[in-house]
């Protein structure tokens, strides 16, 4: 079986870390390590061995404990082909449907998911019936998708969100590598008003809460983009959309500007 270990480093971006590791085999990997050795004392809490080092991109802040973690544990560094010049340590090369860890019934496999940058992956954790998690990056945030500025396009993010996020089953964890909760549901409000989920979640809502598919569904504005909640208001904004495609650029753009 298993485990997942989300490890928050109070930083101004509010990171994420995460160890995915089996009690069984002692074994681990560290997805988008920030500080190693935050990192190194939960694994050895947890008496795992940290054997591979997972990046979802190239952004410093999902790459910049890669080195003293690999000094310190020998593990391999993974990440996308095109980055394979930018991400500090990197070893071997991950595509999409690659298997990076398995235990048991239960996997950790690679997605392509670009859109946030076009050197992006997305960990899939399953098992023969569904699937479980998934481990987003900067693709996907809680009631939020991630930005374009750095070597990503909006529209290919669409696609993404649309063709392979919109599909996962509601129960399936949500692991972003960022907690941008707060400002996520804030935006929420303004371009969502009337959204009755939104606000009986928010009373249930703990800090560095992780969510299911389900409710992100019901919450993030970028899959509520077909509900007259969010047309009426962009139709207020004076905002021009024509197709599915141009509500999420609207949106994107709009969250930009936030």
């Amino acid at each position: 079986m298993i485990e997942i270990l989300p490890i928050f480093t109070n930083s101004p971006l509010r990171n994420y870390s995460y160890l995915v590791y089996s009690n069984r085999t002692g074994e681990a990997y560290c997805i988008d390590p920030f500080d190693a050795k935050q990192i190194l004392n939960h694994s050895q809490k947890l008496g795992v061995r940290i054997k591979g080092i997972l990046n979802t991109h190239e952004h410093g802040d999902h790459t910049q404990g890669n080195l003293e973690l690999k000094e310190e544990t020998k593990a391999v560094v993974y990440g996308h082909k095109n980055a394979k010049d930018k991400i500090p340590g990197l070893d071997q090369i991950l595509k999409e449907g690659d298997l990076v860890f398995s235990v048991e019934e239960e996997s950790l496999t690679a997605w392509d998911t670009p859109g946030h940058t076009f050197s992006h992956l997305s960990f899939v954790w399953k098992n023969p019936k569904t699937i479980l998690g998934i481990f987003s990056g900067d693709t996907l945030f809680n009631a939020g998708v991630g930005n374009c500025f750095r070597g990503g396009d909006p529209s290919v993010l669409y696609e993404t969100i649309q063709s392979r996020f919109e599909t996962l089953p509601d129960s399936c964890f949500l692991y972003p590598g960022h907690d941008y909760w707060e400002n996520n549901l804030k935006f929420s409000e303004h371009i969502d008003p009337e959204n009755p989920f939104r606000y009986q979640f928010k009373e249930s809502l703990k800090p560095f809460q992780i969510s299911e598919m389900g409710s992100e569904k019901k919450l993030n504005p970028f899959f509520r983009r077909n509900t007259n909640s969010v047309k009426e208001r962009l139709t207020e904004l004076k905002e021009t959309f024509t197709n599915d495609r141009s509500v999420f650029l609207t949106l994107r753009k709009l969250r930009d500007q936030w």
